[in-house]
């Protein structure tokens, strides 16, 4: 059973999804911002908010489902629909546009179209920023054992206590403190490296649900956020990306970015004002945003700047064309292909022809 939408949560989201398309295309076009930049520690945490904000979201739409066959399967079939459409327009595009298909064996491109990558072989993604999207099919697989002990105080708090010892086993051990992460990256971006971030956003939509009376004032919420998005840009010195996701500074910023995802969560946003529509419209386009961006500037700097443009700085040509690319596109996708695929999960009954028809038919609406 699908509850109202949490605006503010979407406008975290959107921002993240901004935040790590300036972190890449700066990256590619000046140099990899260190650790103790916004960007830097965006580029990191901001996929770390993605996984919280996940499983804040699957909670709040599916704490109070039976879980019987049918229902699982209706997660399965809407949660595919969901992820894959966007992300096979990503893996196509890198396959076709950039050539990508002499570099990919065979069950490479077969495990990424099919979403078993991730707990097969995590490491081989095809598009940028495709790993995070194998490690979320990975937390599917666990959702409904974690929703359904959610129901079992004592159960819930030994599953998360097990992934918190794993999350911290990652951070003290198996990460080499002293190498960089290009090099622990395989290790990094292991599905239970990331597992926690998804169990702590379903803790805390949990804890919220359930707390309504001790629900705090709206000007808590926005001092909670600014100074836990403060916390996560200033604090310490960790000019090495790897120290910011090991030792203590793992667990800072973890809490820092899960303060962050609890206030918005709490947030009575509206999505009324000017401001707060842009905001809802990056959250909307985010998931396109985060799969087309690193295909659209990789395609555009080999096919557009070497050829025609070569007065602009790389950055210039990254940040003032591509970007407005990138928003265009996302967006286009997000109504053209986003939508009606979401739509076509929630379509439960009628022959397949018809739910087709009225799945990429009708005009989009917020409910969708």
């Amino acid at each position: 059973m699908e509850k109202r939408r949490i605006e503010a949560v979407d406008y975290l989201r959107g921002c993240m999804a901004l935040a790590i398309m300036f972190y890449h295309f700066t990256a590619w076009s000046l140099g990899v911002p260190d650790g103790n930049t916004v960007l830097g520690r965006l580029g990191i945490y901001g996929v770390s908010i993605f996984y919280i904000l996940s499983g804040m979201s699957l909670y709040v739409a599916y704490s109070n489902v039976s879980w019987n066959k049918s229902e699982l399967f209706t997660f399965w079939k809407r949660r595919f629909l969901r992820i894959a459409p966007v992300y096979w327009v990503a893996c196509i595009g890198v396959l076709i546009l950039l050539k990508g298909y002499r570099n990919h064996p065979i069950e490479t491109i077969i495990g990424n179209l099919s979403l078993t990558f991730g707990f097969l072989d995590y490491t081989h993604y095809i598009p940028t920023g495709g790993w995070s999207i194998g490690n979320e099919i990975c937390f599917y697989l666990i959702f409904p054992i974690i929703i359904i002990s959610a129901k079992n105080i004592y159960l819930f708090t030994t599953l998360c206590v097990a992934l918190f010892a794993i999350y911290l086993q990652f951070a003290f051990i198996s990460l080499n403190q002293d190498a960089t992460l290009a090099s622990e990256w395989k290790s990094y971006i292991h599905p239970l490296n990331q597992a926690f971030l998804f169990a702590g956003g379903i803790i805390l939509a949990k804890v919220s649900t359930h707390a309504r009376h001790l629900t705090l004032p709206q000007t808590a919420y926005v001092a909670l956020l600014a100074l836990s998005l403060s916390g996560l840009f200033l604090y310490e010195n960790t000019p090495d990306a790897i120290g910011l996701v090991t030792s203590t500074n793992r667990l800072i910023f973890t809490a820092f970015s899960l303060a962050a995802c609890y206030a918005c969560f709490n947030l009575n946003a509206t999505g009324k004002s000017g401001f707060e529509k842009i905001l809802k419209h990056l959250g909307e386009i985010s998931y396109s945003v985060y799969m087309l961006h690193g295909l659209l500037f990789l395609y555009l700097q080999k096919h557009i700047y070497k050829g025609l443009m070569k007065n602009l700085t790389p950055s210039e040509f990254a940040f003032f064309i591509v970007a407005p690319i990138v928003l265009v596109s996302a967006t286009y996708c997000f109504r053209k292909i986003e939508t009606p695929f979401i739509r076509l999960g929630k379509i439960t009954s009628g022959p397949f022809k018809e739910r087709l028809k009225v799945a990429f038919t009708r005009p989009p609406t917020r409910a969708d």
